[in-house]
């Protein structure tokens, strides 16, 4: 049985949903900004500027389509609307229109290899893809290898000649083919519990686990973003991340939701381009994982008064160093800085810490700045390894409960029993938890300090990375079960730029090896070098001795390979 529709009245800088409306999904928040302001921009990609009505009926477009792809079918609803896009024109209107049709959007990262879009495409329920022209190169070798037939829809493709040298057995839909179509109504039907997107992570057993996050859980962290920053029509928000990466959320959402711009960070000049696109768009929102901000230091971009448009200076993926977030405050001076923190299986961000603006010795002797506390309406706790809470000031592994936790792992009841459990105490009854893996402390002024992980995860450039998944793919490549990778190297600001591979017994050559890597996993997750080691560390019970290889790296006695 479905569940029952939720009805609001959602207020924002003129916006409304009347009480009639279905509950607030992350559509209902676009489309209130549509009719209010359904003539302001919406979106700036590269010097071109949409309005909301412009973005609305290119999506409505999209939609008319995928729901007369659908029409034979019955059960319609079972499905996923595939996005292989990054950060076009269409993307945006990809994102919107899964959503019109009632379908959970599922990013398929055009940068990532095949072999790892395939696993999310067998593992997810998508019947139907979208694709740019950004990544048509890609979407032929990526069908070729698919077992089911999938609807394409190429809005950036002229005619039939665009995809003739494509896979058969696909029902390819061109631009001429989606424009001549009759836009479609948004879908009515939409419950707290129906799936918003599905994210695939990194996982340990080499296959990417998928986190369905639902339309309450997506309402539920956004309605808490527009009360902590109440933005507003005139303010323009910075977006850097791509689809596959939940933070992606925050901007588009959070903007729209408000009647506000959303800029995209061109793809020319990297990092060294974003000093000058935060000013000549005249940015209020800046959001980035914390190494975006360590590269733009190194390249000395974070010069005092730098950026004085921006209102809010926000971070989270990964621990934010205390100096670095200092510099950025200098760089940033109007601006408040806050470090957020949240694992994808908890939507978004889940706590946020506000930096004080004047100094203090006993905040800036901290590495990095603390983590603080939920946002309204969540809880967090802290326990041991069985589950049960632990004494007030004692560290142990955060465990996050609330609206914003999501249901468990997409078909995957293991695992999902293992993290997604309540902690051993009647505080935790009524709501779903979350064990994150991670330590942390509660610190009486400060909130939440990060400790860092329990197991081997790691962040790389904000990216959540399984060690394991790295040295499983490592191992096919090398032919040896002698491996390990390790973040690597550690920058100034204690922020891992990359990571490293380290080998023994094996013959393959380094250029091998990491090519074998490269066709499995994402270009963050594979090693940047190879080393070899001579005598491989083991510790007391026979497993690789990991702090030993740390201080091999360290202490420079690897070989290059």
């Amino acid at each position: 049985m479905r569940q029952s529709r939720w009805r609001i009245n959602l207020r924002s800088n003129g916006a409304a949903l009347s009480c009639n409306e279905a509950l607030p999904s992350l559509l209902a928040l676009f489309l209130a900004s549509r009719r209010s302001y359904q003539n302001r921009p919406a979106l700036w990609i590269e010097g071109r500027t949409f309005t909301y009505s412009e973005l609305y009926d290119a999506a409505g477009r999209l939609a008319g389509v995928i729901r007369a792809a659908r029409s034979h079918d019955a059960g319609y609803q079972r499905y996923q609307c595939g996005l292989l896009v990054n950060r076009t024109p269409t993307a945006y209107a990809a994102v919107l229109a899964s959503l019109m049709v009632g379908s959970p959007y599922v990013p398929l990262n055009p940068r990532f290899p095949r072999s790892r879009l395939r696993d999310v495409l067998l593992s997810s329920a998508v019947d139907t893809i979208v694709v740019d022209h950004r990544s048509s190169a890609v979407v032929g070798p990526l069908l070729d290898s698919l077992p089911r037939p999938l609807t394409v829809l190429m809005p950036d493709a002229e005619t039939a000649v665009d995809y003739a040298a494509l896979p058969r057995g696909h029902r390819y839909i061109p631009r001429g083919e989606i424009e001549g179509t009759s836009p479609a109504a948004p879908t009515a039907d939409c419950s707290a519990e129906d799936g918003a997107y599905l994210l695939f992570t990194s996982g340990s057993t080499g296959t990417p686990k998928g986190v369905l996050i639902s339309h309450g859980n997506a309402a539920a962290y956004v309605n808490n973003a527009r009360a902590r920053y109440r933005p507003g029509p005139e303010d323009r928000f910075s977006q850097l991340f791509d689809f596959s990466f939940d933070l992606s959320v925050h901007d588009m959402f959070l903007a729209w939701s408000s009647g506000a711009c959303l800029y995209c960070a061109p793809e020319r000049g990297g990092v060294a381009g974003l000093g000058d696109f935060i000013r000549r768009c005249g940015l209020t929102f800046w959001f980035s994982v914390p190494a975006t901000a360590a590269f733009m230091r190194q390249l000395r971009m974070l010069k005092p008064c730098s950026y004085p448009t921006l209102r809010w200076s926000l971070f989270c993926g990964e621990a934010l160093p205390m100096g670095l977030a200092r510099a950025w405050q200098e760089a940033a001076p109007n601006s408040i800085v806050e470090n957020l923190y949240g694992p994808t299986e908890a939507t978004v961000a889940f706590t946020a810490y506000r930096l004080p603006r004047q100094r203090r010795s006993e905040l800036d002797e901290l590495p990095t700045v603390p983590i603080g506390m939920p946002l309204a309406g969540q809880k967090v706790m802290l326990v041991d390894d069985n589950g049960k809470p632990m004494p007030d000031g004692e560290a142990g592994e955060l465990c996050l409960g609330g609206s914003q936790v999501a249901a468990g792992y997409w078909r995957a009841r293991g695992q999902s029993a293992s993290r997604f459990q309540p902690p051993q105490c009647a505080d935790a009854e009524g709501m779903r938890w979350y064990r994150t893996g991670d330590r942390a402390v509660m610190n009486r002024e400060h909130g939440l300090i990060f400790l860092g992980r329990i197991d081997r995860q790691v962040k790389i450039r904000g990216h959540r990375v399984e060690l394991m998944e790295v040295e499983n793919a490592m191992r096919v490549a090398a032919a040896t079960d002698m491996v390990a990778a390790l973040p690597w190297p550690i920058g100034d600001d204690g922020l891992a730029l990359g990571l490293v591979g380290l080998v023994a017994r094996s013959q393959k050559t380094a250029a091998e090896i990491i090519d074998g890597c490269r066709g499995r996993l994402p270009d963050y997750m594979v090693p940047s070098q190879l080393y070899r080691v001579a005598n491989w560390p083991l510790n007391g019970n026979g497993k690789t001795d990991y702090t030993s290889l740390t201080g091999l790296l360290r202490n420079a006695d690897v070989e290059l390979q």
